[in-house]
């Protein structure tokens, strides 16, 4: 009983990163490719700057 649920999960799962795949590749063919630029270079700079906000947020805190 409980391998068939996991596998049903299992299988749910599978399903489901299938339609994922399918969506990226349908967005992907749309010649998005700027677009994909431009969110990359914004998650990049989150990245960059997130420890030094956080240290500012520590900082002013202890002040």
């Amino acid at each position: 009983m409980m391998r068939e649920d996991y596998l049903d999960q299992v299988i749910r799962r599978g399903r489901e990163l299938a339609s994922l795949e399918r969506a990226a590749d349908s967005f992907a063919s749309a010649g998005n490719g700027a677009l994909r630029w431009i969110v990359a270079a914004a998650f990049g700079l989150l990245v960059a700057l997130f420890p030094s906000v956080c240290a500012a947020h520590t900082l002013l805190q202890n002040i």
